[in-house]
């Protein structure tokens, strides 16, 4: 079996420094611009849409949502009914304090080129949208999960939700500890590690970039074009998957590797 305590430590490493470099250029910036405070509840919708703004939602203890502005151009902010929407141009980040407690219905976020990053939040639909910026997507819990950029890497870790999809067109994708019945995960030539939990069907499809899966009672699909594929469970069974999982495997020129 392979070792899974060292490759979520590295993983966490990494999700510290990344945080941690978020919150520096935050305080890099010149001064911040006066918080923005608004009433939220479990029928809220939170739309997001950035042109060049790094986007980090988390949670708080707090009972509203905390808007911070650190210098950008612009910042609209409208709110009508249940229904919250932002809009925010030029350099900088903007920061969304959620309450911990509270699981909203929607929240959409688009960036053209700034990173996003979403830790601790609770809502019925997740969905994150960037041109060629990052995501970190840590301690989600949603009813779907929807993680998609063009060029940025992807890092996603302790999720919970129904349906996991994550995406890109270069860039590597790291899915640590992700919980749900579908996990599907797409790169085009970015290499793919994910370590699923739960029983759910697992489906991971990659262009030119290598897939490494440590997966335990799991149905699993992946396709690689010019990559290699390792598959790491708890044991193998006769018929190739782990326990009462199956596995499907498609390559055109790459490698395939199944150990116990």
């Amino acid at each position: 079996m392979r070792p899974k305590g060292k490759p979520r430590v590295i993983v966490s490493i990494v999700l510290a420094v990344l945080i941690a470099a978020i919150l520096s250029v935050s305080l890099l910036l010149s001064d911040t611009e006066p918080e923005t405070i608004l009433p939220v509840s479990e029928n809220t919708e939170l739309s997001v849409v950035s042109e060049g703004t790094s986007v980090f939602i988390s949670a708080d203890e707090r009972s509203d949502m905390l808007i911070t502005k650190h210098p950008s151009r612009q910042l609209d902010i409208e709110k009508e009914g249940d229904s919250i929407s932002i809009h925010t141009k030029g350099r900088g980040i903007l920061e969304i304090a959620l309450p911990s407690y509270l699981r909203l219905q929607d929240i959409d976020i688009e960036t053209t080129n700034g990173d996003i990053a979403a830790e601790r939040t609770m809502s019925d639909t997740l969905s994150l949208l960037s041109g060629s910026g990052s995501m970190l997507v840590s301690e989600v819990s949603s009813g779907k999960i929807t993680a998609e950029t063009e060029s940025g890497n992807i890092i996603m870790t302790d999720t919970t939700s129904s349906e996991t999809e994550i995406s890109n067109s270069t860039g590597f994708i790291r899915a640590i500890g992700v919980l749900g019945e579908n996990v599907n995960a797409t790169a085009g030539s970015g290499a793919v590690y994910l370590v699923p939990i739960g029983t759910g069907r697992v489906s991971v499809t990659t262009e030119s970039g290598d897939i490494d899966i440590i997966a335990g009672e799991r149905s699993l699909y992946w396709n690689t074009e010019t990559g290699k594929t390792d598959l790491f469970g708890e044991k193998a069974g006769n018929s190739g998957g782990t326990g009462n999982a199956t596995v499907s495997i498609t390559t055109c020129s790459g490698d395939i590797k199944i150990s116990k």
